[in-house]
């Protein structure tokens, strides 16, 4: 069975007459707004990237970018009088008017070898779209992303002990990993310094 292609999945939903897209397609993340999620509180254990850095992780992961879509307009009047200054100029190409309009709100990243684990990290939604099940439905995406890993071994991740771990348990299913204390454990080491052995 042929593996399908992480880097075009997509999901849509709308919220209060508002619509969103959740999709993993690599040329459509805003490495701007990736940075400045980096750089938020929300966000202590990231700091912005260089963009060779930026390109080098993100080609390395499946990434889910959560976008608001502007509402559309009307199609131009003619080519020489746009409807309005959204409006496409007819000269674009179908790829640059599919992405206008859409606007990067979130990401969530899966680091993974793509066949049999994957660890969940980066996950943020701006400020002003929370409370309105956002969260939950990228999560629901993960999900979907996850159970489309043909030899899935384990899902990995790391959260606040109270609201997140509550949260995960109950969109994932995930377990606190002492559960298995005795038969394994989980190592981990922050950032080596130049130096360190």
């Amino acid at each position: 069975m042929a593996q399908p292609d992480m880097n075009s999945l997509e999901w849509r939903r709308d919220v209060d007459h508002e619509t969103y897209v959740v999709c993993t397609k690599p040329d459509m993340l805003d490495h701007d707004f990736i940075n400045t999620a980096f750089a938020s509180d929300d966000m202590e254990w990231a700091r912005p990237l260089p963009s060779d850095q930026m390109s080098t992780m993100l080609s390395q992961s499946i990434t889910l970018g959560l976008y608001r879509v502007d509402p559309p307009v009307p199609p131009a009047a003619t080519s020489d009088e746009p409807s309005s200054p959204r409006t496409p100029s007819p000269t674009l190409s179908p790829r640059l008017q599919e992405l206008e309009g859409l606007k990067q709100i979130g990401l969530a990243r899966l680091i993974t070898d793509h066949v049999t684990t994957a660890y969940l990290t980066d996950v943020y939604i701006m400020p002003e779209y929370r409370r309105y099940g956002l969260g939950k439905w990228l999560i629901a995406c993960c999900k979907g992303v996850l159970q489309k890993l043909p030899a899935m071994r384990r899902a990995l991740l790391v959260t606040t002990p109270v609201v997140g771990k509550a949260f995960y348990e109950r969109e994932l299913g995930m377990w606190e990993f002492d559960e298995e204390l005795g038969s394994k454990i989980v190592m981990t080491r922050k950032a080596y310094g130049h130096g360190d052995a």
